[in-house]
């Protein structure tokens, strides 16, 4: 009688839906190498966590600064202005991340990282940094 763990490694030929491929090894190398995109390294995933965790704080010193602010507008569509440039100033540092993480190539690490250090220095909070 067959050790049913010996049936589970082997794929029998009588089965319908086995189909028999080229060994890897058979493949030709540039083939082999355009497999997909190449795995993300540690410290760039380390680096994107950071980005992202500034990313968070800075949405947290916005939404602080924005309820701290008392300005009233004169007019209704003044105020509804404001208030929506207001929400977009606390959405606006995670909007930055997911654009750049979305939008740059997955190989262009370099440009990635560019571009989300721009992001850390131009949407710093600085109504809540300056206690404004």
């Amino acid at each position: 009688m067959a050790d049913p763990d010996d049936e589970a490694l082997r794929w029998g030929d009588e089965d319908p839906s086995h189909v028999a491929g080229p060994p890897a090894s058979a493949r030709p190398a540039a083939a082999a190498s355009d497999d997909g995109p190449r795995p993300t390294g540690s410290a760039v995933l380390v680096a994107y966590g950071i980005v992202s965790g500034i990313a968070l704080l800075y949405s947290i010193g916005w939404f602080i600064a924005v309820q701290r602010d008392s300005f009233v507008q004169a007019s209704v569509f003044a105020e509804v202005m404001y208030q929506l440039g207001e929400f977009l100033a606390v959405a606006s540092p995670l909007l930055w991340v997911a654009a750049v993480l979305l939008l740059v190539r997955a190989d262009r690490t370099a440009v990635r990282l560019a571009w989300l250090g721009v992001g850390v220095v131009l949407l710093a909070p600085w109504p809540f940094i300056l206690g404004g």
